[in-house]
């Protein structure tokens, strides 16, 4: 099967920067092209070097072969990119789509894209799946969004949701896609995110962009007002960006930074888009937290700290609950409530025994629900049920 995914019109995969929706599509095409299948994908790329034009012969990694639109600079800022920066790169895909002839087309978070950009294979099947709340590019008017919007969807042979909470979101808003939609998880590399020996007295650890709705400053607070008088030896690591795209921090990130160097206790440190550092870093924790305060859609920290066999701490945003078995592989606690994600993580770090069989049980929970074999063999089923239509 010739099978082509189109991304984002602002995310260049492979990522450069880290990010779950280009992380996402590397994974699934990474692994659809172990499976036997022809991948292609579609996406803009941050390399200069890839920027000049675009690109229909394509670049070959790890068997996917990758396409690029070139957004000019004119367009991908400012006023000018709110309505033409989507035009222009789902334009550039309809043709690249066109040059490619493939069986199926899977769009990613953007039904406006998919129904600019379906004419250039018109006996194609067209899937998206929903990675957030937010459909991204749009033409800023409600009335004419939700139309283009529904075409999209009413062109696509199926609906997927990245967590059963964003596919019953986008069911509410958008009660025509019902008959068509599923949930298939984001996936997490086994091989890559697994367990080996941890020190005596690993840090608590936070992955992730250090933002408001990230919730950073709850674990912080949780931290210093519950985790650190109760529980003397503990340490928290903070790992991530200020920003994917901010070239200066915001005024949320510097205040943050400066109660975290207060505190001799706290590691505040930049990102790793490294993955084999990244999960060395996971397996160097003894729990992982997700404060998130926003409803995130899934949660691909939570996935990969479990696949290294770390237990999990998440908030009840979102889809975020959906990672974990709750009190096996890791804990949920109310959305902002300090106090119980304090004693949430000491129920884990004051318990070694207990903090090792967890560490097992998230390993086994990740491998059998979120793997790529098994999420790349729900993607192929969708496509086979798709195409058979």
């Amino acid at each position: 099967m010739k099978i082509c995914h189109v991304a984002p019109e602002l995310l260049p995969v492979p990522p450069t920067r880290g990010g779950a929706i280009e992380r996402w599509i590397r994974d699934a095409a990474t692994r659809l092209a172990a499976r036997g299948h022809e991948l292609h994908v579609i996406s803009r790329n941050h390399d200069e070097a890839h920027l000049r034009s675009e690109s229909y012969g394509g670049q070959a990694i790890d068997g996917v072969r990758y396409h690029y639109v070139a957004v000019p600079k004119a367009i991908d800022r400012g006023l000018p990119a709110v309505m033409l920066r989507g035009l222009w790169h789902y334009e550039g895909a309809r043709r690249v789509i066109a040059a490619i002839k493939p069986d199926v087309v899977h769009h990613h978070s953007r039904p406006g894209g998919l129904w600019l950009s379906k004419g250039g294979a018109p006996t194609a099947k067209q899937v998206i799946s929903l990675h957030s709340m937010d459909y991204g590019w749009a033409f800023g008017y409600a009335g004419w969004d939700r139309r283009i919007f529904n075409w999209g969807f009413d062109a696509a042979a199926r609906v997927l949701g990245v967590s059963n909470f964003i596919r019953r979101h986008a069911e509410e808003r958008y009660p025509r896609i019902r008959s068509k939609s599923e949930t298939v998880y984001n996936g997490v590399d086994g091989e890559l995110f697994k367990p080996e020996g941890k020190p005596g007295d690993p840090p608590i650890l936070y992955v992730g962009r250090v933002e408001e709705r990230k919730g950073v400053d709850v674990l912080v607070d949780a931290f210093e007002k519950v985790i650190a008088p109760q529980h003397p030896a503990a340490r928290l690591r903070i790992v991530g960006p200020h920003s994917y795209w901010d070239a200066q921090p915001s005024p949320y990130y510097r205040a943050l930074a400066e109660r975290c160097a207060a505190n001799p206790r706290i590691e505040l440190r930049g990102p790793t888009y490294d993955d084999r550092e990244l999960a060395a870093v996971y397996r160097d924790s003894a729990v992982t937290v997700v404060p998130s305060v926003f409803p995130e859609a899934l949660g691909l920290t939570a996935l990969e700290a479990q696949a290294s066999g770390v237990p999990v701490v998440v908030s009840s945003a979102g889809g975020l609950p959906e990672t974990v078995s709750a009190g096996k592989s890791g804990i949920v606690f109310e959305n902002r409530n300090i106090g119980q994600l304090g004693e949430a993580v000491l129920s884990i770090l004051r318990n070694r025994d207990r903090r090792i069989e967890m560490g097992r049980t998230a390993r086994a929970w990740a491998m059998q629900t979120f793997s790529w074999d098994v999420i790349a063999a729900e993607l192929e089923r969708v496509y086979v049920e798709a195409t058979a239509q």
